[in-house]
């Protein structure tokens, strides 16, 4: 550390008295001349260069003894023009020049060319930081003991107190980080205004700096040690709230959560060793983003208390990752959203939009919530892919279907005039899915021509006139339309009514387009039949067709199952379609069984006698009949004469 300085006797000092009196009466008749000739005045250039250059060393020193005093004993004011010996402690540029040498220059006109009394070089801004954390710098401060330094910085800015976090020494300079923008301040304001036990003003250094912390396996134990002694097991409860100052980090480490290494770190821990952990608390930890917690709903379901109170989240948004908790006690006040609202109940809103279960919100009870949802223990029933109403109609379903869509599939669909009631009504209506490109092979020009849809149809006289009255008319329109190739794998059937004089019907599924085109069309489709019986069966009263283009998702899955191609039947049905003498009947007659054999032989490729042994073994099941049949196929196991016709 350099010496203390010594300050020169000013001009009218005793050492002076009886030389010169204070006033000088010299004269000069001489007028004088400014000259700013190059070269004019190298006497007073340097001894302006000379004065400059004392001046800004005193003001810029580390280490200014406050108490120096002239000889006199008086509080000597500082002079930068005064000449220093050699011999004078921390001598200044004229240290080689005597009273009578050079340096006389310069002291003749000293009182005029002096600077002002007061320039100001310390003077600074505190720099703020956003994250709220600063490094003390304090130079020589390696020469004093860490207790030493706290305790004079501590009693110099209180009653604010600070935690100095990671102190450390190196060379004769010393360190530590501070979490607290006040104390940080008051410690940039206590620069050079402390006097040590040594004499020399303390310099302080404040920036704003975030801790360096190597992550390794060393940190991550003493980490693991902290946590052990904040848990409650029986409480099921952490509390981690200013874990970077917990006792046993804070003198050799700066373990900041806000730092997404050491979240993870500790939420790493966590999952490991308490993954039952049902509270958690992360008050004043200066978190600004929640991206790290979106583990805690899979790897710690049972939370059901959060307090992340006192940081720095700035929108409810960002609680949006955690919406899974089932969350019952929460605490938010402190965070910069809490500002946003100004209405209590608004607030109280947002919060239950995440955490529909809160009953408690920053330490407050809040009313019971008003929940929609199913409870989480009650186990929701399997999804089906069909839904029938009752188990007496599926046969009469079953037949009905089959027998439909293998006329409807085939090349002449004259056949099904029969299935239409006299009076009955058809309408079709299309539309492309959102955002799917139109190419030749996905136009729905064939669909979208006759298409009813109401919400783009608004001329009453065309609705009319593409809503078809009559079976001729009704067959007529299904005969324009593209011959088909159904998938039944893809098939949903929904019966969503059964009586004796009524049966409603709804089915989708996917079909193909044949033709001659190379790239054949896959359509996704659904349709509702309304059936009433008729003589020995039934006939179709009312039915609406949808048409769209097959998803991505239902184009990978279409005909994953191999369905041989439809073979039109020999002679065609004329009959009605037939189905049980009424709905409660639940056996088939003989025509129903020769009907269904039919159907599963255009379909299998079977002939017809083959096809009624199959149905005969699976008791008349079509599906059941249908998936043997695929599974043998695959084995090769049918012999060859079951498919000679």
């Amino acid at each position: 550390m350099p010496k203390r300085r010594e300050v020169s006797r000013p001009w009218n000092s005793e050492r002076w008295e009886g030389k010169y009196s204070e006033h000088d009466d010299r004269v000069n008749d001489a007028i004088r001349r400014v000259s700013f000739k190059p070269g004019s005045n190298h006497i007073g250039k340097h001894r302006r260069r000379r004065d400059v250059i004392t001046l800004i060393r005193s003001q810029l020193d580390d280490d200014v003894d406050m108490s120096v005093q002239g000889s006199s004993g008086r509080s000597t004011r500082f002079n930068p023009y005064v000449e220093r010996g050699r011999n004078q402690a921390g001598g200044g540029f004229g240290g080689g020049m005597n009273a009578g040498g050079r340096g006389s220059a310069s002291r003749r006109r000293s009182g005029r060319r002096s600077p002002p009394a007061s320039v100001h070089f310390n003077s600074k801004k505190f720099s703020e930081s956003s994250t709220s954390w600063y490094k003390i710098t304090i130079p020589h401060g390696g020469r004093y003991a860490k207790e030493y330094i706290l305790k004079i910085l501590l009693a110099h800015i209180a009653p604010t107190v600070f935690i100095p976090l990671n102190y450390e020494i190196r060379g004769i300079d010393s360190s530590f980080f501070v979490d607290d923008s006040e104390a940080a301040e008051k410690l940039d304001n206590a620069d050079r205004k402390i006097i040590t036990v040594k004499g020399f003003k303390l310099v302080i250094k404040v920036k704003p700096a975030l801790p360096h912390v190597e992550l390794n396996s060393t940190l991550k134990e003493k980490i693991k040690a902290a946590m052990v002694k904040r848990y409650n097991a029986d409480l099921k409860a952490l509390d981690l709230s200013r874990f970077h100052t917990d006792p046993d980090l804070v003198d050799n480490y700066a373990v900041a959560l806000f730092r997404p290494n050491m979240m993870l770190a500790v939420l790493d821990i966590i999952v490991e060793n308490v993954p039952e952990l049902t509270a958690l608390d992360l008050s004043d930890n200066k978190l600004y983003a929640l991206d790290s917690l979106s583990v805690l709903p899979v790897k710690v379901p049972n939370l059901k208390v959060l307090h992340i109170g006192r940081n720095r989240i700035r929108d409810m948004n960002q609680l949006n990752c955690l919406e899974s908790l089932r969350l019952e006690d929460i605490v938010l006040r402190g965070n910069p959203l809490c500002s946003k609202y100004q209405d209590k109940n608004l607030y109280v809103s947002e919060v239950r939009k995440r955490f529909p279960r809160v009953m408690k919100l920053d330490g407050a009870d809040l009313s019971p919530p008003i929940l929609f949802d199913v409870n989480e223990d009650q186990q929701l029933p399997k999804s089906k892919g069909s839904y029938l109403c009752s188990e007496e109609g599926m046969t009469i379903v079953r037949q009905f279907l089959e027998q439909y869509y293998s006329l409807y599939d085939s090349d002449n669909r004259e056949p099904l005039v029969n299935a239409y009631h006299n009076d009955a009504m058809f309408s079709v209506t299309s539309a492309y899915p959102p955002g799917q490109s139109s190419t030749t092979s996905s136009k729905l020009v064939n669909y979208i021509t006759d298409s009813r849809n109401l919400l783009r149809v608004k001329d009453s006289t065309r609705r009319q006139r593409v809503l078809y009255q009559g079976k001729m008319a009704i067959v007529a329109c299904l005969s324009k339309l593209p011959k088909t190739q159904h998938d039944p794998h893809s098939f949903a059937v929904d019966l969503t009514l059964f009586m004796p004089q009524l049966i409603s019907i709804s089915v989708t599924g996917l079909f193909m387009e044949r033709g001659l085109s190379k790239n054949q069309a896959l359509r996704s489709f659904s349709r509702v039949f309304m059936i009433v019986p008729f003589g020995d069966g039934f006939c179709i009263v009312n039915e609406q067709l949808f048409v769209t283009n097959a998803t991505d998702e239902q184009r990978k899955a279409a005909f994953q199952t191999q369905v041989p191609a439809v073979v039109p039947p020999p002679t065609p049905v004329v009959a009605p379609v037939a189905a049980a003498t009424s709905p409660q009947s639940g056996l088939m007659d003989d025509q129903a069984k020769q009907q269904l054999a039919e159907s599963f032989a255009a379909q299998s490729g079977m002939n017809v006698c083959w096809a009624r042994k199959c149905l005969d073994e699976t008791g008349w099941d079509f599906q059941r009949a249908t998936f043997i049949f695929t599974e043998l196929n695959k084995q090769g196991t049918i012999p060859a004469e079951a498919f000679i016709k």
